[in-house]
């Protein structure tokens, strides 16, 4: 059975990436982890209200994917982004990781271009499974030709 992991935190965008993940998984009958990396937090430190809203999106997101019969899991880490990811897919014998690409236009989440390939390059080294890499869609105004 394939396994297929989707990975996100605050930088490191992830729901084009989900949406790919829970479609192929439907059509191939694989499972779905989702591995959502958190900063460590300081001792008595509140979570951010903006980590609230991705942890409360997401669990809708995966509620959903149920409902559709997707076999999906959710997974949290604390600690470095590219060493939970690579450790989560050593433990869990991923098959394919699935991750968001940044926007072309530099806009987006606010990654360069040069980070992205340089935290990329160092996970796809380090793990023996497939990387596939998804690219966001662009909010595109579609208007209706009359004519």
């Amino acid at each position: 059975m394939e396994r297929i992991l989707v990975c996100m935190d605050g930088t490191h965008g992830g729901w084009e990436a989900l949406s790919r993940s829970i479609a192929l998984a439907g059509r191939i009958d694989a499972r779905v982890s989702v591995l959502r990396v958190v900063p460590p937090q300081q001792a008595g430190a509140a979570a951010p209200r903006q980590e609230d809203a991705v942890k409360n999106r997401l669990e809708l997101r995966i509620e959903a994917a149920k409902s559709e019969g997707v076999r999906i899991q959710h997974f949290v880490a604390e600690g470095g982004f590219e060493e939970e990811v690579i450790r989560f897919v050593e433990h869990d014998r991923t098959t394919l990781l699935v991750v968001e690409a940044m926007d072309g236009d530099g806009r987006g989440d606010g990654r360069s271009q040069d980070a992205e390939s340089s935290w990329l390059q160092r996970i796809r080294h380090r793990v023996s499974c497939r990387v596939e890499v998804v690219s966001p869609k662009k909010n595109v105004n579609l208007q209706t030709h009359k004519g």
